[in-house]
């Protein structure tokens, strides 16, 4: 008897996209998981982002919660999933999977000015 999952395509999976700072939080965490460090790498992401908030800070929190979302992502991924890496200013355009950079002037107008 077939099996019904069998004709269920996979869904579309990656890239994982991460902040430059984040992803170097990230791999700082997993070096020092590798070095002897308690872990894995997530879970000590996930327990600074609770400290943060046990400190009032906000921000920081939110930064590690995207720590630990990247390496929790990037754990579950199959390997060789591509990993884009965004750059200060930066943002991601799903619709065409591509990193947007921001200009460095605007656009010309040259309709003149009248």
């Amino acid at each position: 008897m077939p099996d019904p999952d069998d004709d269920i395509d996979p869904p579309p999976f990656g890239p994982v996209v991460v902040a430059r700072a984040a992803y170097d939080a990230g791999m700082k965490l997993e070096a020092e998981v590798k070095a002897g460090a308690r872990g894995p790498a997530f879970e000590n992401a996930r327990d600074k982002a609770a400290e943060c908030r046990a400190a009032g800070d906000a921000p920081g929190a939110a930064f590690w919660e995207e720590v630990f979302n990247f390496l929790m992502t990037r754990e579950s991924m199959a390997a060789g999933t591509e990993i884009v890496i965004l750059e200060p200013g930066d943002r991601w355009d799903a619709e065409t999977k591509k990193a947007v950079r921001p200009r460095a002037r605007p656009p010309r107008n040259d309709k003149g000015s009248g």
